[in-house]
């Protein structure tokens, strides 16, 4: 009896000891279709590619970036309220147009000299004055002379993040202010 206690006793440590093998694994096989890395879309490019209508002669449309916002304004008659700026620049010249009340409005026109202000967000600031309109229908032309068109040009570029516009009308004491989003600048106008 005893024999047959040991026996068992044995039977019973060895199979304590011996752990029982491990259930086979199901492999998992790749797929042959991959999945697509989920990018994040960047931020819409607030400033547009755009043409003028060819002139008499040209064979290719001449492209500029334009950047809309709004604004506030002031002048002499007391008169505030909201307005609307759109900002063009192509190769050669740079245009701001001012409509007071309604992006609908004309453009404003000014025949005497205009005081253009920028603060960008370092702190840097940038003076200009106009003394031209884009075109009859208004506007105002940042013009070549003085390198005024150079200097926003360079100044927009080495910007980043929001730029503080003034403009004051030497005439009429009408003053506009708003501010120009410099991202997405760069790229769009290296397209041009």
């Amino acid at each position: 009896m005893l024999k047959r206690v040991l026996i068992i006793f044995l039977v019973i440590v060895a199979g304590c000891s011996n752990p029982p093998e491990p259930k086979e694994k199901a492999i998992k096989k790749d797929s042959h279709v991959r999945h697509k890395a989920v990018t994040a879309k960047p931020e819409a490019n607030l400033w547009t590619i755009n043409s003028f209508a060819p002139r008499e002669g040209e064979t290719e449309k001449r492209k500029y970036v334009k950047f809309e916002t709004e604004g506030n304004f002031s002048d002499s008659t007391q008169t505030e309220g909201n307005m609307y700026a759109e900002v063009l620049i192509d190769k050669i010249h740079a245009g701001i147009f001012l409509h007071k009340l309604k992006k609908s409005n004309p453009a404003e026109k000014y025949s005497d000299p205009v005081h253009i202000e920028m603060t960008n967000s370092s702190g840097q600031e940038l003076q200009m004055t106009s003394t031209r309109m884009w075109n009859s229908s208004g506007g105002i032309m940042v013009e070549r002379n003085n390198n005024d068109y150079s200097r926003l040009r360079i100044f927009l570029l080495q910007s980043t993040g929001t730029v503080m516009v003034g403009i004051t009308a030497s005439g009429n004491n009408d003053n506009y202010h708003f501010s120009i989003n410099t991202d997405g600048f760069s790229d769009s106008f290296s397209r041009l």
